[in-house]
């Protein structure tokens, strides 16, 4: 008789795009649904994800649908006056409201920070481009790390500067002093990107160049040359955030 207690269980993701892998990059690279795929199957091959368009003004229809979602980055601005991103932060309000878990990963994380009460800005510190180091402040249940330092790669110029009402930053670094975002129950915000890989990060750099400046994006080419990312040990600490609720 099989102990089905021993079988694995699915996690079943919505997966809210906000965005996706420009045409000219896809035969190389895919879309953002096989990267995360990809990444968080490294980490949690039981893991499951639906797409949904939300950037095209497709989310689901309930909470509920999902054990829980996550929500990608965009070339947009939380701030932005676009009727998706308005009924994207109301959905990110109804999943408070049914007590259903989101993790945001770039403008998704500045998208639960705006939508819940705090403030997303065009930052003064410019463009982070790259992989930068930042350091958790705080432990969590969660996250199995060996060391408080961690790497990510980074493709931002907003920020969250201030948190909504109940959340904690628990990962910072000098650039982007709110790199990690919790409230420990629901949501989790997150500013790097563990679903990109060093060739993507190179790719968007080399279509942003005139737009960043010769300077940042050699240093982009410098950091992506010179470092190595932690992106698959975040993901687990994603998997195991979503998975408290399922």
């Amino acid at each position: 008789m099989t102990d089905q207690s021993s079988e694995p269980t699915v996690l079943d993701l919505g997966l809210i795009l906000c965005d996706d892998v420009p045409e000219d990059g896809r035969e190389r690279f895919g879309n953002y649904t096989g990267m995360f795929t990809r990444g968080l199957q490294a980490a949690d091959p039981d893991v499951r994800l639906t797409p949904y368009n939300a950037y095209l003004g497709e989310l689901p229809d309930a909470p509920g649908d999902h054990a829980g979602y996550l929500v990608s980055g965009s070339g947009a601005s939380v701030f932005e006056d676009r009727q998706w991103i308005r009924d994207a932060m109301a959905f990110i309000r109804r999943c408070r409201d049914d007590r259903v878990r989101v993790v945001g990963i770039c403008f998704g994380h500045q998208l639960i920070a705006h939508a819940l009460g705090g403030e997303t800005i065009r930052s003064d510190n410019g463009w982070g481009f790259g992989i930068h180091r930042a350091r958790l402040t705080a432990g969590r249940d969660w996250i199995d790390a060996d060391s408080p330092e961690f790497r990510l790669i980074v493709i931002h110029q907003d920020q969250v500067v201030s948190l909504p009402p109940g959340f904690e930053t628990i990962a910072s670094n000098d650039f982007c002093p709110h790199s990690i975002i919790t409230d420990d129950d629901l949501m989790l915000g997150i500013q790097g990107h563990p679903e990109f890989s060093k060739d993507y990060c190179a790719y968007r750099a080399e279509a942003r160049r005139e737009l960043i400046g010769e300077p940042k994006y050699q240093e982009t080419l410098e950091l992506l040359a010179n470092n190595e990312t932690d992106s698959t040990a975040v993901l687990g600490w994603v998997s195991r955030f979503l998975r408290r609720a399922a």
